[in-house]
């Protein structure tokens, strides 16, 4: 009895142990279980107010606890949110593998994704599948014939010149701006401060920089100084974005956060603002009469007379993610913006207008385009309204994004951004309709005796020689004469400094006259070309 008493009260007490080993495995379940719900609706509520950054933390912690894949679709869609399309890409890639059906609106995203890593065919597919959903979306028909026409898009390439900024670091350079003889941007780099502000995904704040282009005696771009801090005076707690300029640089309007979001005092979204120079000293005037702490305002542009302004904003109502907003400015107050329509939005984004002379810049991932945020030119006529968006084509627009494009007054050169090199935003400098090579420039040739007369004293010279000379290489490269007329041709052969040796009917008497090339196309390349006879002496 003693030894079955014994055994019993083992096995009574090893009951014991499993019943509270089971009990403890039970509680430790629905406490992960809880936790894991808890963490889910958090990372719902994230994401439905548009806190990207926070929700993918909590949906990537979720992930390591379970094999389910429904985790991979909110992971893409944040990642797609926060434009990291490659990991966008993965994340969906995992979702399909895992034997799931995408939703309509994700199978487009997908196909963006995917064109933006360059993988047309498989974007294609995606497309495809979208446009035979039914959702009545013409935008994947035109993603499609684009990216199966894309040559196309290569086509002007000749008349671009790209090239990256010294002026870049390891952070992001974005919304660069023609100012001052040399350009402003933004930048989140890492600086010294007492005080660390950060953003939402623990990233310094946005701040303003300036760099001076540097050139020689010539004229000749040498580059640009290195960045400076400017707009001090612009260091608000929070977030700053893109600004333009106008009444000759004597005023702005720029972005900055906002007031809190009513149901969320953590966040501020984007609005809009102006700022004049008064007595040498920049100050915020007034903002503006339509921002909405609900609504964010991303980015701006505005005429030199500061009459007409272009925005981009995620208004309710829009054709989808962030449009392009114009209103007027009629005796001293705002029009209502009113979007731009479906001619120039999508379903997508377009964003970071810009104007130079009577056309608008802007970029979209909507439209069709090589992948990611292309940038897109469009006409403004107002006999004849809005033109169609022209897609500037290769290598301004690469399959990743490009935006934030800006003009000096001329249109002849500029700056945009891209993350076509790095993970992070660069800006690249961009020279338009470059003179391309050999080509003829046409000309006449005068002269006048002494170097008082005026200009009624002027007269043609005939049956001169004229020797294009290479100032880097010192030899002459090409050759022409004058006729009766004193009219020439004269073959350019390539890009370079060139002066003109000008020999007179006596082969003693000589002249040298330096010659300005622009680097831009013109429609007529006719030179008017006066040498003073009594200074022609041996120089070559």
């Amino acid at each position: 009895m003693r030894l079955v008493k014994s055994i019993s009260s083992q096995g009574s007490a090893l009951s014991l142990l499993v019943l509270l080993l089971l009990a403890h495995y039970g509680y430790s379940q629905e406490t992960v279980f809880t936790f894991m719900k808890s963490d889910e609706k958090k990372a719902s509520d994230y994401f439905r107010h548009g806190n990207y950054p926070q929700a993918l933390d909590l949906y990537n912690s979720l992930k390591l606890h379970t094999s389910d894949t429904r985790y991979d679709l909110q992971i893409a869609r944040s990642y797609y949110h926060l434009h990291e399309n490659s990991d966008a890409a993965k994340a969906y890639d995992n979702f399909v593998s895992g034997g799931n059906a995408l939703l309509d609106k994700d199978l487009f995203v997908y196909a963006e994704c995917l064109s933006f890593l360059g993988n047309y065919d498989e974007a294609i597919k995606y497309y495809k599948a979208y446009q035979q959903a039914g959702t009545g979306d013409q935008q994947a028909i035109k993603k499609i014939w684009q990216i199966q026409n894309r040559e196309f898009l290569f086509e002007d390439s000749v008349d671009y010149s790209v090239k990256p900024l010294q002026t870049n670091s390891m952070q992001s350079e974005i919304a660069a701006v023609p100012y001052n003889s040399g350009f402003i941007f933004l930048s989140n780099r890492k600086r010294q401060s007492i005080v660390k502000k950060v953003d939402a995904r623990n990233l310094p704040f946005y701040r303003f920089y300036f760099s001076g282009s540097i050139t020689d005696s010539l004229g000749t771009d040498l580059g640009y100084n290195m960045p400076k801090r400017i707009f001090d005076w612009l260091d608000t707690k929070y977030q700053l974005g893109p600004v333009s300029f106008f009444n000759q640089e004597k005023s702005i309007a720029f972005i900055a956060s906002g007031d809190p979001v009513a149901h969320d005092r953590t966040k501020r979204n984007l609005q809009l603002y102006f700022a004049n120079q008064i007595d040498g000293e920049w100050k915020a005037t007034q903002m503006f009469p339509y921002n909405d702490p609900e609504v964010s305002i991303t980015s701006v542009a505005i005429q030199e007379d500061g009459n007409i302004m272009y925005f981009s904003s995620d208004v309710k109502g829009g054709m989808g993610g962030l449009d392009l907003y114009v209103c007027k400015l009629i005796d001293g107050q705002w029009s209502k913006p009113v979007n731009l329509g479906e001619k120039v939005n999508t379903s997508g984004d377009e964003c970071f207008p810009s104007i130079c002379g009577s056309t608008l810049y802007f970029a979209s991932n909507g439209l069709a385009g090589l992948g990611g945020l292309d940038i897109f030119t469009v006409r403004l006529d107002a006999t004849k309204g809005m033109g169609e968006p022209v897609n500037m084509g290769y290598p301004t627009n690469t399959n990743f994004d490009d935006f934030g494009l800006t003009l000096n007054k001329e249109g002849s050169k500029g700056y945009f951004t891209s993350n076509r090199l790095n993970a992070s935003d660069d800006i690249y400098e961009l020279h338009l309709r470059l003179q391309s090579y050999p080509y003829t420039i046409t000309g006449v040739l005068k002269y006048k005796e002494e170097t008082w007369s005026d200009a009624a004293a002027l007269r043609v010279m005939p049956k001169a020689q004229l020797s294009l000379i290479d100032n880097q290489k010192d030899a002459v490269v090409a050759t022409s004469s004058t006729n009766d007329q004193g009219l020439f041709n004269l073959t350019i052969p390539y890009f370079s400094q060139y002066r003109i040796k000008i020999t007179g009917d006596n082969e003693e008497d000589d002249a040298v006259v330096s010659l300005d090339l622009a680097k831009t196309r013109n429609k007529e390349n006719r030179y008017e070309i006066v040498v003073v006879k009594s200074s022609f002496k041996k120089t070559y």
